[in-house]
């Protein structure tokens, strides 16, 4: 992703959603005044809520509690300083410190909705003062990340008569506001932004009172589906959880640490769950800046998640298909069969003032949904859904071929049409303006064949000659098979690097190959693109000190010239590119490697907040004397999408777990469990229509696997 965010964003932020709504806050909960961060209330690539302010008698209140751990609920405690006010015959008096209990309560569910709890401990009566300070700018999510200049959008608010303040923006398209309504609580308007709740509080009397936060445009105007209060709203949120609990594969270690890591990623992957206008469903690809339909990421977290639940897949080939390129448009560097980039529904989108209409520059997402797609049918055998998304496939093979046939190298290459300032220059993965560069530093000029591309064009070209055959396209699978065959023989020839017995990371216009040691071609460990021996070349170089830090293995060798253990693409950790490497050398039978990468991983989890894996951490070295936590990275996504998924895929790459739906098998293949744990249970497991429960259990000399319960028809095959 294009690292092009406010650098005021903290790592130690709040976040919490639910659908297309998100709040991003302080730790002490509040939207501070005038934040040119990314902090807010959004709900469609735009900014609802852009102040909120609480004081206590004009004093700022003690935070005891700030708790996001659900994901969709946010729960803080606040206590008082000594604070001066009045008693109840107004005469001046002093409240001591710690008298006071405020709890708040924040649930999202197509609204922002609030419970406050207020206590007083006080000994004697007293006054207080809540003031709340509020604002709305509608900011653009493109704004906001100063992508774009910003607007003046915003006009006074003003008191309604049922208790509400309202903001108001007539932007070109539509109507925007954002209502805030008191319930239980009548509040004194002092200006434009302000309010103020007063209460006269006796020792140990309780006052309860609401707020409801409600983003507005033309779809959610007296919409139906939002709740009708509070207890509503968290009652409807923990029924949708615990559907999706019910639906997806459980895990449970003997490890307590990993039990937490495990019902993080879980929590945050139904977090990201969002539902587009049009009611199809896709997972975002992280917060606070890519709430939204990413090609690239969700197709990753897709292929890393069909161990915890296939439909994810299902949703998102689906709706990528649905957003297929048509035509050749330069202004979203589209073109026919191609699979999107990023999507966006803001204003800028809208008035077509940016391209993520949706916007296409991506080399990747194309061969990585043909590769999703064979996935998917190995682990259900969804024949309806095949047939159906076919002619898409068909068209994404076609815009692979053109693409191979474009470049005088015939390799997959990137360069965008757009040069306006909002066409990415990078488009693979590692898509910052400064990932692609020659061993001295200098940096690359499109167009770029990049090195793990071309083994996900390879892969995918694997895949569509065994569901050719399938679709009974016998021309088009010996087609794809003797391409396939030059191509490799090619690639091992044109990118490798005998003197430093490792893969280019790229090669450039000219064929000029990009001689530094990065992550890039570990991605092709699983496609099979590398020759036996480039391949166990590769892993030896991708665990050198230099490329593994102890913590996971870095985007770049801290040899390099370009190396920056902080920067984002060029030095830093990112779990799901680790993920993916660790799951191509299990498929080596390297996997005491692979144990190596999780237990790094795991290590830094287990010191992180909520032991969540972020999108990217800091590559400096692990000094395991001095017992330094990882360092982090200071706007990484928190949650990310890839990155919350990267633990299942690395338990299958662990396990060696291979699915067969169509031959009705899962095999089982000298499965190892990390040393942290010594039995993984694995519950609800979907194979087809079929469920099975496993559990794996460490003895003496091996991992053994029994068979707990078995639903449908599926015969697991099992080879110590």
């Amino acid at each position: 992703m294009l690292l092009t965010e406010p650098n005021t964003f903290s790592v130690s932020n709040r976040t919490i959603k639910n659908n297309h709504l998100f709040l991003v806050d302080t730790m002490v909960g509040e939207i501070p005044q005038n934040n040119s961060s990314g902090m807010g209330l959004y709900s469609l690539d735009t900014r609802f809520l852009s102040t909120y302010e609480i004081r206590l008698n004009a004093t700022e209140p003690v935070c005891l509690l700030s708790s996001t751990e659900s994901g969709y609920l946010s729960t803080l405690v606040y206590t008082n300083g000594r604070m001066p006010s009045v008693d109840h015959q107004e005469r001046p008096c002093l409240i001591q410190e710690e008298c006071l209990q405020l709890k708040r309560e924040s649930i999202l569910d197509h609204a922002l909705f609030e419970k406050y709890t207020l206590i007083s401990y006080n000994d004697q009566p007293a006054h207080l003062k809540i003031r709340m300070r509020f604002d709305a700018d509608f900011r653009d999510m493109f704004e906001i990340r100063h992508l774009v200049p910003c607007k003046d959008r915003a006009l006074p608010p003003t008191i309604v008569e049922d208790n509400t303040l309202i903001f108001r923006y007539p932007n070109p398209d539509k109507l925007m506001e954002t209502r805030i309504r008191f319930v239980d609580v009548s509040p004194i308007h002092v200006d434009d932004h302000t309010v103020e709740l007063t209460f006269l509080l006796y020792p140990l009397e309780r006052h309860e009172f609401f707020l409801e936060i409600t983003p507005c445009n033309d779809i959610t105007f007296n919409s139906p589906l939002i709740p009708t209060n509070f207890e509503d709203a968290r009652s409807r949120v923990h029924t949708t959880n615990m559907v999706w609990k019910q639906e997806v594969t459980e895990f449970l270690s003997d490890n307590d640490d990993f039990n937490e890591m495990l019902s993080r990623s879980h929590k945050d992957l139904r977090m990201l769950i969002t539902q587009a206008e049009d009611g199809q469903q896709f997972i975002a690809a992280g917060i606070p800046w890519y709430v939204c339909l990413f090609g690239r990421d969700s197709i990753i977290t897709a292929r890393e998640t069909l161990i915890l639940n296939p439909a994810i897949a299902k949703w998102t080939l689906e709706i990528l298909a649905a957003h297929q390129g048509q035509a050749h448009r330069p202004w979203q560097d589209e073109e026919a069969g191609k699979i999107l980039h990023e999507l966006r529904t803001g204003e800028l989108a809208r008035l077509k003032e940016i391209p993520h209409t949706p916007y296409y520059g991506s080399v990747d997402a194309t061969p990585l949904w043909l590769i999703l797609l064979y996935d998917y049918y190995l682990w259900t055998k969804d024949l309806e859904t095949l047939e159906r998304l076919w002619p898409h496939a068909l068209a994404a093979l076609s815009w692979i071929d053109r693409n191979l046939a474009k470049s005088p190298l015939g390799y997959a290459t990137y360069e965008t049409e757009n040069h306006s300032g909002v066409g990415i220059v990078h488009q693979g993965w590692k898509d910052s303006n400064n990932s692609a560069m020659y061993e001295n530093g200098l940096q690359a000029e499109p167009p770029i064949a990049l090195s793990e591309v071309q083994g996900y064009v390879y892969l995918a070209k694997r895949r569509m000659a065994t569901l050719a055959d399938l679709m009974n396209d016998k021309a088009l699978k010996a087609r794809l098979r003797e391409e396939n065959q030059a191509f490799k023989k090619k690639f091992n020839r044109d990118f490798w690097m005998d003197d430093l017995r490792f893969c280019a990371m790229g090669l450039d216009s000219q064929g000029k190959p990009l001689r530094v040691i990065a992550s890039n071609p570990g991605h092709c460990l699983e496609t099979g693109i590398f020759t036996s021996r480039h391949a166990y070349q590769v892993v030896s170089r991708l665990m050198a000190p230099d490329m593994f830090s102890g913590w996971g293995i870095r985007t770049l060798s801290s040899t390099m010239a370009a190396y920056n253990p902080m920067s984002y693409h060029n030095g830093s950790i990112w779990p799901h590119d680790n993920a993916m490497i660790a799951a191509g050398m299990a498929s080596m039978h390297r996997t005491d490697l692979s144990e190596k990468i999780f237990s790094g991983l795991f290590d830094a989890a287990r010191l992180m907040a909520y032991k969540r894996l972020p999108e990217l951490f800091c590559g400096f070295s692990r000094d395991r004397g001095k017992m330094d936590p990882p360092v982090r990275y200071p706007v990484a996504c928190s949650p990310q999408a890839w990155a919350a998924a990267s633990i299942y895929s690395l338990i299958q790459a662990m396990l060696h777990i291979v699915p067969d739906v169509p031959n009705n098998t899962l095999t089982i293949t000298q499965p190892q469990l990390p040393h942290f744990m010594n039995r993984l249970r694995i519950s609800n497991l979907h194979v087809g229509k079929a469920t099975v429960d496993l559990e794996f259990r460490r003895t003496d000399k091996t991992v053994v696997v029994d068979v707990l319960n078995r639903s449908g028809k599926v015969d697991i095959i099992v080879k110590i």
